[in-house]
């Protein structure tokens, strides 16, 4: 393919044409064209799973497409790496932080790219000396004895801040911004539009991915949408509203509800939550959280990240001690002291990160699944293999896992298959209460369908079902009731009838404060 771009104006700087991209026999990005502009806030908006993040991928150099080509400046690039990215002027700060804990802030700025003398002996001076102008430059004056302490003494926000300095000591032409405001206070959100609007100046083309409508409004120049691995808008500061946002994303319009399912009148409760709290580095990632779930009822919480929800369900699953609050499970309060005492009370967490906390790679499929339950199989101290097997073959087949046989390594199933082991190994324990963080990120479209198909029947046998989702379209589908969390608290709360794309953004994003 040959750079023919289509958009001949001056202010573009770089051109994704015709991307790409496989992961075997899944698309996440098909044909998609992105333009960048200099001295402007590029948007690229779109539901989890949309494409934002493999795009960004291929960009930074940390993969490479399956087809199409880069252009920047009227010339291929060849990204084979995140240094041939760097190289070119393309940096990143990424979701989710990279700083490494047992670096102070100047080596962390210069990790990897390090100023040295011949050679052969690290520049310290000079590496202070530039960070230090780096942290000033956004708004985070640091003397050198300050950044000589573990990066491990910051807050989550001065740890996020960093990351940006990294990026701008390196004097970068492109600059892309991952959800750079999930972890800062309103307080550094502003310092950071501060600094965005300084690199405008400067000539710097800003990528900003965000959740939070009113940051891509406030911010944003240029607005991109992708929607299954597609460019489905493409719009101009004075185009573009929260409205004509909603409904690219959705494939709907605002006001647009989604019945799927006979809603359950829920009954007795079973799960009852009351002022829970939890902090995170200082901070409360959960604040005086309180709801109840009835018997047969799927609630859902909605939130962006940083909300609190993945912490919230972390706290319920006994993966974190919360400080305040009361839980009761059908009736009887619970300890969430850890994880095994949720479990035998009858609480089951499905993580949000399958790979990193849902699965033992180099366990078979059986074995995930029964995980969990092996001392339902214990006799005299022995496995008894046959009831343990047979079980297993159960839960396997309670959510449709497709394998040719449950002794092959987990890691021959497809994504979705893969989420539903941890669903299967959740089910087995029988649980009064099932937590989902995330049930079907990275999952193709009939995987979700199947696990949809689960929790529905699940529900109508009695089973109470808490999740999360990001995706509108999931919690539609899903919940009889929705509960939504905007830093550490619940914001809003809507039953299913009375449930809107737009109510469901207006109370996710806070209004935005006045910017200094």
């Amino acid at each position: 393919m040959t750079a023919t771009p289509q958009d001949s104006s001056p202010q573009i700087v770089l051109e994704a044409l015709g991307m790409t991209k496989m992961y075997g026999a899944q698309i996440a990005l098909k044909d998609v064209t992105f333009r960048v502009r200099r001295c402007a806030v590029n948007v690229l908006i779109g539901e989890n799973g949309a494409g934002k993040s493999t795009l960004m991928r291929l960009l930074a150099g940390a993969e490479q497409a399956s087809a199409g080509e880069i252009v920047m400046d009227g010339h291929v690039l060849h990204l084979r790496s995140p240094r041939d990215a760097a190289a070119a002027g393309i940096e990143i700060v990424h979701q989710e932080l990279s700083v490494l804990d047992n670096l102070n802030v100047a080596e962390n700025i210069f990790a990897g790219r390090e100023l040295v003398h011949a050679g052969i002996l690290v520049d310290q001076v000079n590496e202070e000396e530039r960070s230090g102008r780096a942290l000033s430059n956004i708004g985070m004056p640091m003397d050198v004895q300050a950044m000589q302490f573990p990066a491990d003494k910051l807050s989550l926000g001065c740890r996020q801040l960093v990351e940006l300095a990294r990026s701008l000591a390196h004097q970068a032409k492109i600059l892309i911004l991952d959800e750079p405001t999930s972890a800062l206070s309103s307080a550094e959100s502003s310092v950071l539009f501060r600094v965005i609007e300084d690199l405008k100046s400067r000539g710097v083309a800003i990528i900003y991915i965000s959740h939070r409508l009113h940051e891509l409004l406030y911010l944003g120049d240029y607005f991109t949408v992708l929607r299954d691995g597609r460019v489905v808008g493409e719009g101009k500061r004075g185009q573009v509203d929260r409205t004509w946002i909603v409904e690219r994303m959705s494939g709907r319009s605002p006001g647009a509800a989604v019945a799927t399912r006979i809603r359950l009148q829920p009954t007795e409760p079973v799960l009852e939550v009351a002022n829970l709290s939890s902090h995170q580095q200082g901070r409360p990632a959960v604040n005086g959280v309180s709801f109840s779930i009835g018997k047969g009822e799927v609630v859902g919480i909605y939130g962006l990240l940083g909300s609190g929800r993945t912490e919230l369900m972390e706290a319920l699953a006994g993966l974190r001690k919360p400080e305040t609050g009361v839980v009761k499970l059908c009736g009887n309060r619970v300890t969430l002291d850890n994880v095994a005492t949720t479990i035998r009370a009858g609480i089951t967490l499905a993580p949000e990160d399958r790979q990193k906390d849902g699965l033992v790679p180099d366990l078979s499929i059986r074995e995930n699944i029964s995980l969990a339950s092996l001392t339902e199989f214990s006799r005299h101290g022995f496995l008894a293999r046959g009831d343990e097997a047979a079980r297993a073959k159960e839960s396997a087949a309670q959510v449709q896992i497709s394998a040719f046989d449950l002794e092959l390594p987990v890691t021959t199933l497809s994504g979705g298959n893969q989420q539903k082991v941890v669903l299967a190994r959740c089910l087995m324990r029988r649980p009064f209460v099932l937590l989902l963080d995330e049930p079907t990120r990275g999952v193709d479209v009939r995987a979700k369908a199947d696990i949809y198909a689960v929790l529905r029947e699940l529900a109508e046998k009695g089973l109470s079902i808490l999740f999360t989702s990001s995706e509108m379209e999931e919690t539609h589908l899903l919940a009889d009731r929705v509960l939504v969390m905007a830093r550490g608290s619940i914001s809003a709360e809507f039953a299913a009838a009375a449930l809107t794309d737009e109510a469901l953004f207006a109370a996710a994003s806070p209004a935005l404060e006045a910017q200094a």
